[in-house]
């Protein structure tokens, strides 16, 4: 190949990350989610349920984001078609995914779906991951507690605050095509540990986990610039440390009492310690 038809390829695969690069992600969600369920970080927690802007996302990451999705979207299909299970991808009163929340929305957890065995069991949270090659074996070996922690401790919020005590988890590898499958049951005791650094940030500690940004628990945050550095960010009630979340899904100012709707004099930005 020439040197410039090889610059051409360069140039469309560059062109391709940054097209992924360009795309609007929109606002920072504002909210606890299970996403967060397991961080052991009081500041990434406090970051998130405020909106604090996000690092950027590299495109390579976007695009295994995006394969996830399809992929949860083929399980289903797998599920109800070839093992024949009754599996309901939306709440059948909104039409929309499972959703359960606190405080107004304060604190969310959104679920892949539910299972019905047809037993004559309650239903089932579903939760469905890929996983690479070396991930799902290690998942197979020592079962989703052991292997992914995180994965165990979203699936524990989300029994936790929708009263559903078993999920299903069920791993699909990309790279054997592979499936392996978990029945995973409410772990008090987990909830208990993560339910006290949840209410930490809702009360507006903002411990970080490490001692320096290089931190290997920090590499991979996408709130790492919001938490080390001072972000350039329009100045609102939800970024000032005298600001609580409400049980309505608002903000309250803790000098006073008042719905914080507008900045006053007394705005101070939050900053993790």
């Amino acid at each position: 190949m020439t040197k410039s038809l090889s610059d051409l390829a360069a140039k469309i695969v560059s062109d391709i990350d940054e097209g992924f690069a360009a795309e609007d992600r929109g606002e920072p969600r504002s909210y606890i989610g299970a996403s967060m369920a397991g961080t052991d970080c009081t500041a990434k927690m406090q970051l998130s349920l405020r909106g604090f802007p996000e690092d950027p996302i590299d495109p390579q990451l976007l695009r295994i984001f995006r394969d996830g999705h399809r992929i949860e979207t083929m399980v289903v299909k797998d599920l109800k078609q070839k093992a024949d299970l009754l599996v309901y991808e939306k709440d059948e009163w909104t039409g929309k995914q499972f959703r359960y929340e606190w405080l107004g929305g304060h604190v969310v957890c959104n679920t892949d779906g539910m299972v019905d065995f047809e037993d004559g069991s309650p239903r089932v949270i579903l939760e469905i991951k890929s996983m690479n090659d070396a991930n799902f074996k290690k998942f197979k070996r020592h079962g989703v507690k052991v292997s992914h922690r995180h994965y165990y401790r979203q699936m524990t919020m989300m029994m936790s605050m929708s009263g559903i005590k078993r999920s299903f988890f069920i791993s699909y590898c990309k790279n054997t095509s592979q499936y392996h499958a978990e029945i995973v049951e409410y772990d008090e005791e987990e909830w208990a540990a993560m339910f006290s650094l949840i209410q930490a940030a809702l009360d507006g500690r903002a411990d970080r986990i490490a001692e320096t940004e290089n931190d290997y628990r920090c590499k991979g945050c996408f709130k790492r610039s919001a938490c080390w550095h001072v972000p350039q960010v329009d100045a609102k009630c939800r970024f000032c440390e005298n600001a609580s979340p409400s049980k309505d899904g608002d903000w309250l100012c803790n000098l006073d009492g008042s719905k914080a709707v507008t900045p006053c004099d007394n705005y101070k930005l939050l900053r993790p310690t």
